[in-house]
């Protein structure tokens, strides 16, 4: 499926939630090796100082390098503080790439302290520094932590949409909420011209009621339309991916692959409808 923009630089999506451990990072990832399979340049942006993103896609370029080496130049905090990110940005496969994270970028909250002089600037800093890359790629995805005010605000102060990740548990949901309403906030603020792109479901149990009910009531509280169709089920070969990067090996990988196919081809339906309306 094409992505069809007439943006000269990357459109830019910020997976969130409030909510910690409910497959932001998961869906990120492999939203992103999707869209390379479809030849689309992607760039995932780690902004989690844990890092789980840079893990694994580190751990799926060495599955299919021959001399399984990898090392990085500087840290994204590092390029931060040098006020340059564009030579971070590393190939995982083709149409792949990655801006890794490192422990260091927890100190990015006390960076922005002490090198902006008012909220604007301090909310728009990340957002400066990525201007230049975005004519490098087709769409960048930003993988965030949960409760980090300062680097939520730098994601979606950079980002054109938002996908929520929403794992079927009420705090998950919860999370979305005031996921939202922050969005609100930062979009009367600064006029970001932001949009949801939609809540996706990944499942806790696959044959909950539990998980049955938080749907319906995402569908009554966000409306049905923002609610992805298609559905994450509870995957075990997923916390393999976690240990041994993304691979294709066998059934159970391609069972993986080709949900993340159908979730990728409805999100970029979903882009295609919003950049119609923006082009």
């Amino acid at each position: 499926m094409e992505l069809k923009t007439n943006r000269k630089q990357a459109i830019t999506l910020t997976v969130g939630n409030f909510k910690g451990g409910v497959g932001k990072t998961t869906n990120s990832i492999l939203i992103a090796y999707t869209l390379a399979q479809k030849g689309i340049k992607t760039l995932v942006i780690d902004l989690d100082p844990q890092a789980n993103a840079t893990k694994t896609l580190t751990l799926t370029k060495l599955n299919q390098d021959e001399d399984g080496i990898l090392t990085f130049e500087k840290t994204l905090m590092r390029g931060i503080a040098d006020n340059k990110i564009d030579d971070l940005p590393i190939k995982i496969i083709d149409n792949l790439f990655l801006m890794p994270s490192n422990i260091d970028f927890e100190e990015f909250a006390k960076f922005l302290y002490q090198n902006t002089d008012n909220q604007t600037d301090e909310d728009f800093y990340f957002s400066k520094l990525l201007d230049p890359i975005k004519e490098s790629f087709d769409i960048i995805i930003i993988d965030v932590p949960p409760m980090s005010k300062e680097i939520t605000r730098n994601a979606v102060t950079s980002s054109d949409y938002v996908l929520i990740s929403l794992q079927t548990q009420e705090h998950s949901l919860t999370g979305a909420e005031n996921y939202i309403e922050e969005l609100n906030k930062l979009n009367e603020k600064y006029d970001l011209n932001l949009t949801v792109v939609g809540l996706l479901p990944v499942l806790l149990k696959n044959t909950g009621t539990v998980d049955e009910y938080i749907i319906e009531n995402a569908k009554e509280i966000f409306g049905e339309s923002n609610i992805f169709s298609t559905i994450v089920p509870q995957m075990e070969r997923i916390k393999r991916f976690d240990i041994n990067g993304i691979t294709n090996h066998d059934r159970h990988d391609l069972k993986v692959l080709q949900k993340y196919n159908e979730v990728t081809d409805e999100l970029i339906t979903r882009l295609n409808f919003y950049e119609k309306e923006v082009n």
